[in-house]
């Protein structure tokens, strides 16, 4: 709430600033598209689609080349089961900077979940390939997971060789790491399962979802006691998540 307190701000200031001074400079409409920005994507989060849109619009037409203002137009349009005007916006954003990490990543996922796993796959990897993006064990984990949870027939890579890489550029990086859990239960190598998930657990903060998943591979050992304790711990820490509700299945 004071980050966006913090924005409205800034807009009064930009706007006090463009009427008393005439038209706004493209310093003062940058200013304003982002804080604009800002708030569209407090209202996305916070399901408010109506005002998320008005503010978007704002902002691109303080300025059409903000990448952060089309990614946020983009997921709101899908939100609004509307890809094609999402896709305009990703591809917008990626003619102002063909090289942005966010926006390559951003668009691989939407890509992913139209069932272009191919072309979401060209797109992690462009994004993984820039030095520069900080988030490039993100974008191939997000390629591992599209794989698994779309499993296409025609994937030339593993999900393995994905998450394998992530880990190459971050050894300790949780979601890679349970990955890797995942993948070695689903390939029967339980032994492996049960290294990886040792190493989850040393990066990873605890979580529903990965006492679920130490729950799986206690019980593909047959390791009865520790699967007993996972679940205890499951119920007491995170008794409303959808794990739990699992256990009674």
């Amino acid at each position: 709430m004071r980050s966006l307190l913090c924005v409205l701000l800034l807009l009064a200031v930009v706007g006090c600033t463009t009427r008393s001074s005439g038209p706004a400079t493209p310093e003062q409409a940058a200013l304003a598209a982002a804080a604009n920005t800002d708030i569209a994507s407090y209202h996305l989060r916070n399901g408010a689609l109506e005002s998320a849109l008005a503010k978007i619009r704002q902002a691109l037409q303080q300025n059409p080349e903000s990448v952060d203002a089309h990614l946020v137009a983009a997921e709101l349009w899908s939100r609004l089961d509307d890809p094609d005007r999402a896709e305009g916006h990703y591809r917008q954003a990626l003619s102002v900077d063909e090289r942005t990490g966010a926006a390559l990543n951003n668009y691989a996922a939407f890509l992913c979940r139209q069932d272009r796993v191919s072309a979401a796959l060209e797109h992690w990897d462009e994004a993984a390939s820039d030095p520069l993006y900080n988030r490039r064990a993100m974008a191939l984990s997000n390629a591992a997971r599209c794989i698994t949870d779309r499993n296409p027939p025609s994937a030339d890579v593993t999900a393995e060789q994905y998450w394998r890489r992530a880990l190459s550029l971050v050894p300790d990086y949780p979601l890679a790491l349970g990955g890797m859990v995942e993948w070695s239960l689903a390939e029967g190598r339980v032994d492996a399962a049960d290294e990886w998930y040792s190493r989850y657990t040393a990066a990873a903060e605890e979580s529903a979802w990965g006492l679920w998943l130490g729950i799986r591979v206690a019980r593909a050992g047959d390791h009865a006691e520790r699967q007993g304790r996972l679940i205890e711990r499951l119920r007491e820490r995170f008794p409303a998540s959808e794990q739990a509700a699992r256990l009674t299945e």
